[in-house]
């Protein structure tokens, strides 16, 4: 399940195919048989999924009245492994153990000093984790001032170039939260995690593996994104401003306006190239825009993506054909009433999709 969602997320949001806010952390103690070990709190460690990819797994333990143990199961550079709950969990005589059956998974590791030290089984492999009590990274006011707002620099991509933009503003905590997109894909929605500014050096993560390592200076941030696909980095410089998405008019007859109007959703099944099918959802949407115009744009709600613009469209004789330049992707279809049964095509990627009208 981690080797698939990690690897939908590079698919269909192009900058990713290139927090969890913890409660205050008891470190454990080293153990010995028969002696109590407290693990509450956010508890966090990567795997290593292949050569150049890693995800970062948060485990959230907590006491419940009765003196049982819950977790919660999180993965900050993945947005759908979010608050999912472990069905057993099991802390004795220095040992941790827990199962996911949502995720078909389990967890087991041996408390030794600060860590906790063992490995997550999943069909298909055991990989080795071990994890460490984690800490949110505190910011500076002055880092914080200096953050805030609206940030956009080019990405030199292959095949053309995109609009890297990132925002960051501060909560009702005072606390520093940051989002980042692509303006071509919909401008900025994914959220970031680890943030990280002092002495004018900067780093942010996202999910999908990506991660911005840079400096601030003369007003500009100056850096490289790196991605598993790109883990030397991309030269990346960000200044100062906001951006509207472009606007994508749709030039469909009235008929075929009245056609498409309004909300459509479907599932596709993924199955990526090592790892369990995974279904995606999608929902199109058609309307008119406050100057009239017909537009279009699809949402990925396992990834917390919307307003993906559909960059053409056409439908003739029933039927439909739409593309959204910024991932890449087309779909054809066959339209009858309020059924649209086709097939959506992204890089090596050609699937089902039956759309429904809402």
């Amino acid at each position: 399940m981690f080797n698939g969602q990690n690897w939908l997320a590079r698919l269909l949001v192009i900058l990713a195919g290139l927090a969890l806010e913890g409660a205050p952390v008891i470190a454990a103690q080293p153990s010995t048989v028969g002696t109590p070990v407290d693990v509450t709190g956010v508890w966090q460690g990567k795997m290593k999924l292949d050569a150049n990819t890693s995800l970062t797994i948060q485990f959230t333990f907590a006491r419940k009245p009765d003196g049982a143990w819950s977790a919660l199961l999180n993965s900050p550079d993945n947005g759908g492994v979010k608050n999912v709950p472990a069905d057993s969990v099991s802390v004795s005589d220095g040992s941790v153990k827990l199962s996911v059956a949502a995720l078909s998974g389990s967890f087991s590791g041996a408390v030794k000093g600060r860590n906790i030290e063992g490995q997550w089984t999943q069909p298909g492999g055991v990989i080795p984790l071990i994890l460490i009590p984690y800490e949110k990274p505190q910011l500076s006011k002055a880092a914080i001032e200096t953050l805030k707002g609206a940030w956009h620099g080019p990405l030199q991509v292959p095949g053309g170039k995109l609009t890297f933009i990132a925002q960051f503003r501060q909560d009702n905590k005072g606390e520093l939260q940051g989002v980042f997109g692509v303006l071509e894909q919909g401008g900025a929605q994914i959220p970031l995690h680890d943030i990280e500014f002092a002495d004018n050096t900067l780093s942010f993560k996202a999910p999908g593996g990506g991660q911005f390592d840079g400096t601030y200076g003369s007003g500009e941030l100056t850096g490289a994104w790196k991605t598993p696909n790109a883990p030397q980095g991309i030269p990346l410089k960000l200044q100062r401003g906001d951006l509207a998405p472009p606007v994508y008019p749709l030039h469909l007859s009235a008929p075929a306006t009245a056609a498409l109007l309004g909300q459509w959703e479907g599932t596709m099944q993924v199955t990526p190239p090592q790892g369990q099918p995974i279904s995606v959802q999608i929902v199109l949407r058609f309307g008119t825009n406050e100057s009239g115009a017909t537009v279009g744009v699809f949402d990925s709600p396992l990834q917390h993506i919307s307003g993906i613009p559909i960059t053409e469209a056409s439908l003739d004789s029933g039927k439909l054909t739409f593309k959204a330049d910024g991932v890449r992707a087309e779909y054809h279809g066959d339209l009858s009433g309020a059924t649209i049964t086709g097939q959506w095509m992204q890089g090596p990627l050609t699937t089902p999709l039956v759309l429904k009208r809402q």
